[in-house]
């Protein structure tokens, strides 16, 4: 298939992220949209995740899923169910960088995975879309 982004080899077409995604927004009779708003992305962002066509990092993953209203481990669960056999390497579902992130953090000690943490957490405040999230949650509370 011209144009089409191979699936890594632990996943079939009917286990994928995006198939899995849209099932569950389907199921819910939900609309891009909707869940793209909730998500803070856009839709046709999220059409392209649903349609494999755009590499989805762990933090989008885990906005689209509360926006599904899931969590991480519901959506690795269904994915690992439908694959039929466990999954070698979870970590595999997501982009280069966040693989690269997670193979360094399984070096560390506890201590300096904590601080990893900590400093994460800081930088996700300065992202523009933690910003113009903590923008509407103060305008919804006014």
């Amino acid at each position: 298939m011209a144009g089409k982004r191979a699936l890594p080899d632990t996943y079939s077409m009917d286990t994928d992220i995006g198939g899995i995604l849209k099932r569950r927004r389907l199921s819910r009779n939900e609309t891009l949209e909707d869940v793209a708003f909730r998500a803070d992305t856009d839709a046709g962002n999220l059409s392209r995740i649903e349609r494999n066509r755009q590499d989805v990092t762990v933090q989008r993953l885990g906005r689209l899923c509360d926006a599904l209203e899931m969590t991480l481990a519901d959506f690795f669960q269904e994915l690992q169910g439908r694959s039929g056999t466990a999954l070698s390497d979870p970590a595999a579902a997501f982009d280069k960088h966040t693989r690269e992130l997670l193979s360094v953090v399984g070096t560390m000690s506890p201590a300096d995975r904590i601080t990893l943490v900590e400093m994460a957490r800081v930088l996700a405040k300065r992202t523009p879309a933690a910003r113009r999230r903590q923008r509407r949650s103060k305008t919804t509370k006014s």
